[in-house]
């Protein structure tokens, strides 16, 4: 899959896709530290995922 590299000219909306990966990061790690079920909306279906480690794909 080839990626395009967009130059975007808001700085803080530049910094969007940092911030969205770095919540998401934590919430695997939340999930997996309380043992609860991560949701995932994916394929237009909620889907519930056990986190055994941060690694969801």
């Amino acid at each position: 899959m080839a990626t395009t590299e967009k130059i975007i000219q808001d700085p803080d909306l530049a910094r969007v896709e940092v911030a969205l990966r770095r919540a998401a990061q934590k919430a695997r790690k939340t999930a997996k530290d309380t043992r609860t079920p991560l949701i995932i909306y994916k394929d237009g279906k909620i889907r519930r995922y056990r986190v055994y480690n941060e690694d969801i794909s």
